[in-house]
C-alpha cells in the first residue's frame, strides 16, 4: 500500500500502528472478524476467528489517523 494523502488537509501520511499494551509486553492492534465475545479468563473468546494486524497512516500535517486491517 502506498503512503496515502489525507482526505482533510491532502498532506502526506506516514505508515505506523498503534500500540496495544497487554500485562507484561507490547503488542500491534489487531482487526478480529465477529462480535466480540468476552471470557473470564483471556479477556477476549479468539477461537476461530479470522485476524489482520492493523495498519495506521497518520497525516504529517493535521494528525488525522486512517486504519486498515492488512495482511497477516
Amino acid at each position: 500500500m502506498s503512503d496515502p494523502q489525507c482526505p482533510k488537509c491532502q498532506s502526506s501520511m506516514e505508515p505506523g500502528f498503534t500500540v496495544d499494551n497487554t500485562y507484561g509486553a507490547v503488542a500491534q492492534s489487531e482487526w478480529a472478524s465477529g462480535e466480540p465475545r468476552y471470557s473470564i479468563w483471556t479477556g477476549m473468546k479468539m477461537l476461530g476467528r479470522t485476524r489482520h494486524s492493523v495498519v495506521t497512516f497518520r497525516c504529517t500535517q493535521c494528525g488525522f489517523l486512517e486504519s486498515y486491517a492488512g495482511r497477516r
